[in-house]
């Protein structure tokens, strides 16, 4: 795998977009149920087997591998945001009203006078970790929020949980020639009991065989049960993915494959309430096993069979239904894929898989034995997919692996209004070379009106058609391994009913969407990837010249109406005054200076510094060097709040008098 680097012309920008993580802009996605992909994770290679659940209070967590990149020569790494753990690491993330905590569960060493988020253990043997010689995290949440994180690396088996703010780690299984990812270690599942006690399945090869493994902390120390023994022959694979949930009567079930049958082995069902097994189905490979249990005790399993992807069902433990939920294009093999399943607790199953056929990952839902596909964007060139989905049905999160950017990306399905998306990877192509968005409209020639987008911008945010004519938006995505498209809707506040939804491409490449003939009046575009940073005003009129602010912040013409003219200047990721004094009632202009090269800033003015979620004016991001003239609205007498919605940190007050 290629790894992401920047030439040193670049890192002043990606560290000064590093220095601290934004405070999200408030976008309102509307009612009706939508998948809305975000990057999580974007800085050096993070995200490869990633692993999701949902806490008590239905907050997404994803466990993942980060690792430095392999340089070039003339190449420096970007600088990961301050409080970030040092890399390679296992990492994790969360994500709650649109802002995202990153953090660790385990790293090299401590970083002085530098807390981590999640409070990781130090565990020297990760600093050897590399995408070649890890296979696989697991995470579980138990009932009372605690963390249970389970990965293979090329040192053996980890385990690590955290119930009181800090993570504390075990090697349940040490590696003697060190793991490389094809084997002879699988990939790992844990499963916490309602009174926390984890229990980790893997299966391990050797002389004897591949051996089903399972351990369990009891009586202060780790127990080792092996399930099963697969016999060795020859052409055998890497050991598979296992599977392992928490049966109804709180007992761990894990699932497993020889390869031609998927079982199931449940405790608590065999002589003196030892382990029982099961066949869940035969003639079924069983690649990429994941399994859940729903609120009125029937065990969900996903896992490949051929070229088709299958759900098996059981309320005993004993007797499986099974049905197919899709297919795939053409056959799959171990190698790191994956399925996931999970259920909320009024009985939805979700299954996420690969699919090699259309290279992405694709979701499906069902409240009996039919499964129905989720329509999902922008998951073209993902793997190793995970789903977990939130106890009350709001809300279901597929995390998978985007190899080309290698990026940890999270997708959610439900009605996502009010949801902030995170900033994708940043490459030389996608550090913005042009002025920002000018507010004059892009007007349609010949029936196509243009759009580019470079450095997670649109080049416009206005464009311009006829009415009652159909046309053509020639979208051209110039950030090289960065997803957009162009969509337009009714308005910023009706998003459930896109007029157009345009196909979302990898950059660079191009495509036209057809727009149908449209009443005069304004609509409104974004980016479904990134729609608080790439969105604009569709005008449909007789052919008349119109120009104005669109989305959020405007820019252009002086203030008028006898209001004041303030400079701004943005250098060295602060600006030069804490204080912007404005005329109350009267319309009045910032002229922002960005003198910062190659770094966006922009002001966004908010009621105060707690109320972040509803901005009284935001401006358009500027790469400096450049200069740019805000139109602040008026305003009433008061003291408000303005910041750089990249650098939050760069911050001041607003007095208007």
């Amino acid at each position: 795998m290629s790894r992401k680097v920047l030439p040193a012309v670049f890192v002043l920008g990606i560290m000064a977009a590093a220095c601290a993580t934004p405070t999200p802009p408030s976008v309102t996605f509307g009612s009706g149920n939508r998948f809305i992909p975000q990057v999580a994770d974007f800085l050096d290679d993070v995200g490869l087997d990633p692993s999701v659940a949902v806490d008590p209070q239905g907050t997404p967590y994803v466990s993942y591998f980060g690792f430095l990149p392999q340089l070039k020569e003339g190449e420096i790494a970007p600088t990961r945001p301050i409080g970030s753990p040092t890399l390679p690491a296992v990492l994790l993330a969360s994500t709650k009203d649109g802002i995202w905590t990153r953090g660790a569960v385990a790293i090299q060493a401590a970083i002085p006078n530098v807390d981590v988020a999640f409070g990781p253990a130090i565990v020297p043997e990760v600093k050897s970790i590399t995408p070649q010689n890890v296979n696989g995290t697991a995470l579980a949440i138990d009932p009372s929020g605690g963390f249970h994180v389970a990965w293979a690396s090329d040192t053996g088996l980890w385990y690590a949980e955290s119930s009181g703010g800090s993570f504390t780690a075990t090697h349940l299984q040490s590696m003697s020639p060190r793991l490389e990812r094809a084997g002879p270690l699988g990939p790992p599942a844990v499963a916490v009991t309602p009174s926390g006690t984890p229990w980790v399945a893997f299966i391990l090869s050797t002389a004897r065989g591949q051996e089903v493994t399972v351990k369990t902390m009891a009586g202060g120390a780790w127990k080792t049960d092996v399930l099963d023994t697969i016999p060795r022959r020859s052409g055998w694979p890497q050991p598979y993915r296992v599977a392992a949930t928490i049966s109804a009567s709180g007992q761990p079930v894990v699932l497993y494959s020889n390869g031609s049958s998927v079982h199931a082995a449940a405790l608590g069902g065999g002589e003196e309430g030892g382990w029982s097994f099961s066949t869940v189905e035969s003639g079924a490979d069983g690649y990429g096993l994941s399994a859940t249990t729903g609120k009125d005790g029937t065990t969900h399993v996903s896992y490949y069979a051929g070229d088709q992807v299958h759900a098996a069902t059981s309320r005993d433990g004993i007797t499986w239904r099974v049905v197919t939920v899709g297919t795939v294009g053409k056959g799959v093999n171990e190698a790191g894929r994956s399925t996931g399943i999970s259920a909320d607790d009024a009985g939805a199953v979700y299954v996420t898989w690969y699919d090699p056929g259309s290279d992405g990952v694709r979701l499906a839902s069902a409240t009996a034995d039919t499964f129905d596909p989720i329509e999902v964007k922008g998951t073209t060139g993902g793997i190793l997919p995970a789903v977990a989905a939130a106890a009350d049905g709001s809300a279901v999160y597929v995390a998978w692996y985007a190899e080309t950017p290698q990026d940890l990306m999270l997708g959610t399905y439900g009605d996502v209004s009010g949801l902030g998306l995170a900033v994708p990877s940043p490459t030389p192509s996608a550090v913005p070379t042009t002025t920002p968005p000018t507010t004059q409209c892009t007007k349609a020639s010949n029936g196509v009106v243009d759009i580019v987008a470079q450095g997670i911008a649109f080049d416009t945010n206005c464009i311009e058609a006829p009415a009652s004519t159909p046309f053509t938006i020639a979208f051209d995505n110039k950030d090289a391994g960065v997803t957009h498209n162009v969509s337009v809707y009714p308005s910023a506040t009706d998003l459930t009913h896109p007029i157009e939804q345009g196909q979302i491409i990898t950059g660079p490449a191009t495509a036209e969407y057809k727009v149908p003939a449209l009443k005069a009046g304004e609509y409104y575009f974004h980016c479904d990837v990134h729609p608080t940073q790439m969105y604009g005003t569709l005008r449909v009129s007789g052919g008349g010249s119109t120009s104005g602010g669109a989305g959020g912040g405007s820019t252009g013409g002086g203030g008028g109406g006898g209001g004041t003219t303030t400079e701004v200047t943005a250098q060295g990721l602060a600006f030069d005054t804490g204080t912007i004094t404005l005329t109350a009632g009267k319309e009045s202009t910032i002229t922002f200076s960005n003198d910062d090269a190659g770094t966006q800033h922009n002001i966004a003015i908010f009621p105060s510094s707690t109320e972040l979620s509803t901005p009284l004016f935001r401006g358009d991001l500027v790469t400096g060097p450049d200069k740019v003239t805000y139109t602040i609205p008026p305003l009433k007498s008061g003291t408000y709040y303005f910041h750089c919605d990249v650098h939050p940190t760069m911050s001041g007050q607003v007095v208007v008098k």
